[in-house]
């Protein structure tokens, strides 16, 4: 099962959160400045109007994999819903200030992942994620194309790979080709830190 599949609330703003209002009217936005009518993104979708309709007032939030159908149908890099206003033309699409990160939490997962790159349009993916005990991608491993390493910066990581678990402690890394069944989960009490890295992106 895809971590796509998840059902997750999407996070972002100079301080680190976005409602389900703002992003809403930034797929609105988006929508409408491509000329794209609802019926025709939830068409492309797969969805009713009238839920793409919810999710542009803010009354629904979108799955992940609702979000991303509806970021290819309008025809816009994923991240560039969660672009920060006061961003200088100087630093946009390569600095990433601490606080400006965009956040994905996984909620009942005990997963948020937070992304380091600037944008997803390049080779590589940087996320940080941050692991409550107990918390991972599932009891389900998954593959995808290319390759993935990380950096453990805190914590615990259980990290299976083809049916073989490596427990991972601080300081320690990984990697591995991505279509090699994979899952992960943090295996202490205390909280989890990882820096990951994938190529290509998968969000």
């Amino acid at each position: 099962m895809s971590l796509l599949d998840t059902e997750a609330r999407l996070q972002s703003d100079p301080s680190g959160d976005m409602d389900d209002v703002s992003l809403g009217e930034a797929v609105r936005r988006a929508r409408k400045s491509r000329g794209l009518s609802l019926q025709v993104v939830a068409d492309g979708v797969g969805i009713s109007t009238g839920l793409l309709s919810q999710i542009e007032r803010g009354i629904s939030s979108p799955s992940i994999r609702n979000l991303r159908a509806i970021c290819d149908v309008i025809g816009i890099p994923f991240l560039s819903l969660f672009a920060s206003d006061d961003a200088t033309s100087r630093e946009a699409g390569m600095i990433v200030r601490a606080g400006h990160r965009r956040t994905v939490d996984f909620g009942d997962r005990g997963m948020v992942k937070s992304f380091v790159s600037a944008h997803d349009e390049g080779a590589l993916q940087v996320m940080e994620l941050v692991l409550s005990p107990g918390g991972g991608s599932g009891d389900d491993p998954y593959t995808h194309e290319g390759e993935e390493c990380g950096l453990v910066l805190a914590g615990r990581l259980e990290l299976w790979v083809d049916d073989i678990r490596h427990l991972l402690a601080e300081g320690d890394a990984f990697h591995f080709e991505s279509r090699r069944p994979h899952r992960f989960r943090n295996a202490g009490a205390d909280e989890t830190r990882v820096l990951w890295v994938t190529t290509p992106p998968v969000w």
